[in-house]
């Protein structure tokens, strides 16, 4: 396997060595803390605080993370935002921790930025200085709003099999949002990569917050009503074609992005991967894309119990599967006063 940068199109590519289906894993939401590094006193209390060092990462998400590729043995890693929480992180020992521990597993990873992320005073730059240097990092920047928006593709025996849109949903250095340069970039990158290889080529698109289309996904198959918001489906709500998940809290703020829906049919789109709402794991197909909300993949913060994991799309020519897999490692052992903890400790 070996990655290579690109002017075709792809930012980067990366090759495989066997011609086989393909498997890219989604992590999302990892949200890594210091509690050493909390700003003010009142940020967490005593337990929590004792919870949340930097000793306890490997049992917080590192650990997770090693069980999730143990199972699924990707041929690439990619990660839709909030690898940390930048305010308990101002000196940044917590992202360079998460850059070594993914250059540990010898496996290519792509990140784009969450809106917590780039709230440390390190700052945006300092932050994607490491990405760059990481070894087994695939990660640009870009030339258009935001700063981690790039295009990665895979390929075996020469033949490109399959591309991965990453944009940056903004929110900590710019307004949230999309803005029209980036789904401009990725109209660009596709009539590129069909020029350059005379065809159309399975495409698939990451991001963090998501999109107004993951509304009107649930909608338009009724699985939210004017009655039900949260639900799972084929249990609180009919099951529809091939989807599945359930959602446990509210969809708030999504993003409106103009013609966004039009541009990534155009580019041949097959999935948007997104994260930001931990309660949320639902796979919806609406207007011949599906609209995946991967699983959260750390401990910190509000999550579904039972249901930390990455989210796992497997690729064979032009038909692809999206599936949720649930991390084997049991949650780290904090102490059991620890609130945010309650009832989900193991012995």
């Amino acid at each position: 396997m070996n990655i290579k940068k690109t002017a075709n199109g792809c930012d980067f590519i990366v090759e495989i060595n066997e011609n086989r289906k393909l498997r890219l894993l989604q992590l999302t939401d990892m949200q890594l803390i210091d509690s050493m590094q909390k700003r003010t006193p009142e940020r967490l209390g005593k337990e929590a605080t004792d919870a949340w060092l930097p000793e306890n990462f490997d049992a917080l998400c590192g650990n997770h993370i090693r069980s999730l590729v143990a199972q699924t043995n990707p041929d690439l890693i990619f990660i839709t935002g909030d690898i940390i929480y930048g305010s308990f992180d101002d000196n940044g020992t917590s992202f360079e921790w998460f850059c070594n521990f993914m250059d540990s597993l010898e496996i290519p990873w792509a990140p784009t930025f969450g809106n917590h992320d780039n709230e440390s005073k390190k700052g945006v730059d300092w932050q994607c200085s490491q990405f760059e240097k990481s070894k087994w990092c695939v990660f640009k920047r870009g030339n258009v709003t935001g700063n981690s928006n790039f295009t990665v593709g895979i390929s075996s025996a020469g033949e490109l099999r399959a591309v991965l849109h990453l944009l940056d949903t903004n929110a900590c250095i710019y307004e949230r949002g999309l803005y029209p340069d980036q789904l401009e970039m990725v109209k660009a990158n596709t009539l590129k990569i069909q020029e350059n290889f005379g065809r159309k080529v399975p495409a698939f698109l990451g991001l963090h917050i998501p999109t107004t289309e993951f509304v009107d996904a649930e909608i338009s198959k009724g699985y939210k009503t004017d009655t039900r918001e949260l639900y799972t489906i084929g249990v609180d709500a009919d099951k529809k074609d091939n989807d599945f998940g359930c959602k446990k809290q509210g969809l708030k703020l999504p993003i409106k992005a103009e013609n966004f829906l039009e541009i990534i049919k155009e580019s041949n789109v097959k999935a948007v991967f997104a994260g930001h709402f931990h309660c949320i794991n639902t796979v919806i197909e609406y207007e011949g894309i599906r609209w995946v909300f991967g699983l959260k993949t750390g401990q910190y913060d509000n999550h579904i119990p039972g249901q930390v994991g990455g989210t796992l799309l497997t690729i064979d020519g032009d038909d692809f599967d999206v599936c949720h897999i649930p991390s084997l490692v049991p949650y780290g052992k904090y102490p059991k006063n620890a609130p945010m903890f309650n009832d989900f400790f193991c012995e």
